[in-house]
């Protein structure tokens, strides 16, 4: 018995001191994932990349108020000397849409790389369940259409 007692007291020594190892490792990942003068060090332009989308969603967030005071001070000041045509206006927003969908690409597939690093075996999960979101979204569409046409 007292054998038996003192193999019980070993393994749970033995197994309390793999967990502190485990969580020294885990501790020392996650460090090194919100680390980002580390991050900056190995993919600069990615940071940059990530701190531009960032500035430009910041930028449209706050963009509405600024944009109504700017046209508040142009009625007030008079006519400007040169007014776009709608084209021209339109044919620059479809760009900046360009741009802005671009961006959000990157950084979304920049991001669901840096999560798959961190947590192993990410992608593969985030895969399957972006697939059931589009055969359920599809699945909804088509039966949308199949309703509009009865």
């Amino acid at each position: 018995m007292g054998q038996t007692t003192g193999e019980i007291i070993s393994h749970i020594d033995e197994t309390r001191h793999d967990l502190g190892d485990n969580l020294d490792e885990l501790e020392q990942k996650v460090k090194s994932a919100t680390d980002w003068r580390q991050h900056f060090q190995t993919k600069p332009m990615t940071l940059l990349g990530v701190a531009f989308g960032g500035g430009i969603l910041l930028s449209m967030a706050l963009a509405g108020s600024r944009s109504k005071r700017i046209r508040e001070f142009a009625a007030a000041s008079g006519p400007a000397p040169y007014m776009a045509s709608p084209r021209e206006r339109h044919k620059a927003l479809e760009t900046w849409d360009n741009i802005k969908g671009a961006l959000i690409g990157v950084a979304a597939t920049r991001f669901t790389d840096f999560v798959d690093q961190v947590v192993p075996g990410f992608n593969k999960h985030y895969q399957t369940a972006s697939e059931k979101g589009r055969a359920a979204q599809h699945s909804r569409g088509t039966g949308n259409a199949s309703t509009l046409q009865n």
